[in-house]
């Protein structure tokens, strides 16, 4: 009787068991399928981040190319720049594009105190991107672009120090990549620095030579036309002066609308009426 007995209490022991196993079965189903799909989950959540952060820069970028028709398109663009930086910190373009219109928005800063502030801002988000990515022109051109302006606004042992640093970075961004269009826009702020230093930094046929490279690599870049203009007429060569500084005006499809309208074309005509 005892074994019968022990028997049943075994069988139905089995049994709870098995009807334990199966309820529990579908969790543990469901608990395999969630390790394999969290990975899954990450990645997709990742690349959204990714898409949104391009998007964000996009929109910055379109914002920017507005600013001649509203400077106050600058901040919109600080602020959707800003915003792509919170969501990707270690975004190495989104460090340099958030320094190149907080640059920008330098240049229309009537404040020193706040201009310089911004100009350091920039040379600072610019040497984060190029921790990030020693090899980013962005970074570099931006850095040297930057530095150059701090070194219009110091002091003479002050401005000699950022303009060697301004003219390193420009020099390291056109032999990382000659072809990138802010290599290009690095040739044209080192013919600015050769040919506007005083002695001994001043090189006269280095800026041509540089200016005269931009200008070759994109014909639609007034500030190239515009630079080597005014070197020319530095130089005495009038005639060649008149010609680029007209080019300049000319230019019907300018690489940088904004530039153009804002800076080179009323620089072009003050420069050409100037002319004797």
């Amino acid at each position: 009787m005892r074994l019968k007995q022990q028997v049943q209490e075994d069988e139905r022991g089995g049994m709870f068991m098995k009807e334990k196993g199966i309820r529990c079965l579908p969790w543990i189903v469901l608990s395999v399928f969630m390790l394999f799909m969290l990975p899954m989950v990450d990645y997709v959540c990742a690349d959204v981040s990714v898409d949104h952060v391009k998007e964000l820069m996009d929109e910055g970028w379109a914002l920017e190319g507005k600013m001649h028709v509203d400077l106050a398109n600058l901040d919109k663009a600080i602020a959707v720049h800003e915003e792509a930086l919170s969501l990707a910190p270690g975004n190495e373009e989104a460090m340099w594009r958030l320094g190149e219109v907080i640059f920008k928005k330098s240049e229309e800063t009537r404040d020193e105190k706040k201009r310089k502030a911004m100009l350091e801002r920039t040379v600072a988000l610019s040497e984060q991107a190029l921790a990030v990515n020693p090899k980013s022109v962005g970074g570099l051109y931006w850095a040297g672009t930057a530095y150059a302006r701090l070194a219009d606004m110091s002091h003479l042992f002050s401005a000699a120090k950022q303009i060697k640093q301004s003219k390193a970075y420009l020099h390291q961004a056109i032999h990382t990549d000659p072809n990138h269009r802010l290599s290009i826009l690095s040739g044209v702020i080192l013919a600015k620095i050769y040919s506007e230093s005083p002695w001994p930094l001043k090189d006269m046929d280095k800026a041509s030579g540089l200016a005269l490279w931009s200008v070759g690599k994109d014909p639609n870049l007034t500030f190239a036309s515009l630079t080597l203009g005014k070197i020319n007429l530095e130089t005495g060569q009038k005639d060649a002066a008149r010609k680029l500084l007209q080019r300049c005006l000319d230019t019907k499809h300018p690489t940088y609308i904004w530039d153009a309208v804002l800076y080179d074309w009323p620089e072009a005509k003050k420069v050409l009426a100037g002319i004797k």
